[in-house]
């Protein structure tokens, strides 16, 4: 290894759509390691690259003001998690059987709550089914109507 490259201690990637986060720590020559969080997005058929490096003794106050960040975000730990606990259902693909029952059950009339309860889905989830299915139409149709 050559004297001057870091040592790479730890990394996580995250993709996110169009952009790619690598989070890595490393160690330099001296012993001091430091967090380097980067972004890649991919523009066109070009990459851009951003860097951001955390040193060791700023990492603590770092953290505790990135604490405080996704806190006044409203950033949930496990959004899914939480909404599963009340929606099991929720963001799982619709069967073909399971789009039968919802067209036969909101043809005879059953309220979109009880849909809801009955398929573990969000109300908002089952309008936006039916309107897949054609038998409702989406805020975005009802806005073209008007």
């Amino acid at each position: 290894m050559d004297s001057d490259e870091k040592i790479k201690i730890f990394t996580e990637k995250l993709v996110a759509g169009t952009r790619t986060y690598f989070f890595d720590v490393k160690e330099a020559k001296d012993g001091a390691k430091y967090l380097v969080i980067s972004e890649s997005k991919h523009i066109g058929s070009r990459y851009e690259h951003n860097r951001v490096m955390v040193f060791e003794e700023h990492l603590q106050a770092f953290a505790e003001i990135f604490q405080k960040t996704v806190k006044v975000l409203g950033v949930k730990k496990n959004k899914l998690a939480d909404t599963r606990k009340t929606c099991p259902m929720a963001y799982k693909r619709w069967t073909p059987n399971a789009d039968q029952q919802l067209k036969a059950l909101y043809q005879n009339g059953v309220p979109i709550t009880e849909l809801a309860d009955y398929f573990q889905r969000r109300p908002n989830a089952i309008r936006s089914r039916l309107a897949k299915l054609g038998l409702l139409l989406s805020p975005v149709n009802k806005a073209k109507k008007r």
